[in-house]
């Protein structure tokens, strides 16, 4: 089996969005697809912050994206609505959006609001960037 290549990162130039102290994210490059880190809770306060750099990564940046959720401490419903925008915007630039390692709490979140919007969640990180999944590197 030949061994995948080691994907490239590079860091976001700006700062990590801080919001009223708990909230953090932030985004880096790995290979073709970009990684937005997320911490703390994801809420009223926080959803124009969290929304706002989801666009900006898929417009500017990279629309092939991972959202990192394993260190949100809890997020509203509302939080879901931002996922499945980013997701509409992500797919409008040739793109896509995977959630990563939020847990149980996301599919019970999913069930209990009846989405019926397009999220696809991964158990963790590596799982979700297609450069560590052999076979499907290149796809969607």
């Amino acid at each position: 089996m030949k061994p995948s290549p080691k994907p490239q990162v590079a860091s976001s130039v700006r700062r990590p969005a801080d919001v009223s102290g708990p909230f953090v994210c932030s985004w880096s490059a790995v290979g073709a697809c970009a990684v937005v880190r997320v911490a703390g809770a994801i809420d009223v306060g926080t959803l124009p912050t969290f929304a706002n750099e989801l666009q900006h990564v898929i417009t500017t940046k990279l629309p092939r994206l991972v959202v990192d959720l394993r260190r949100v401490t809890r997020m509203e419903a509302a939080g879901l609505d931002v996922l499945a925008d980013a997701h509409d915007l992500a797919v409008e630039h040739g793109g896509w959006l995977r959630a990563s390692g939020a847990g149980q709490w996301l599919g019970d979140l999913l069930r209990a609001t009846r989405t019926v919007r397009p999220l696809d969640h991964y158990p963790n990180l590596a799982d979700a960037l297609p450069s560590y999944r052999p076979g499907i590197a290149s796809g969607p």
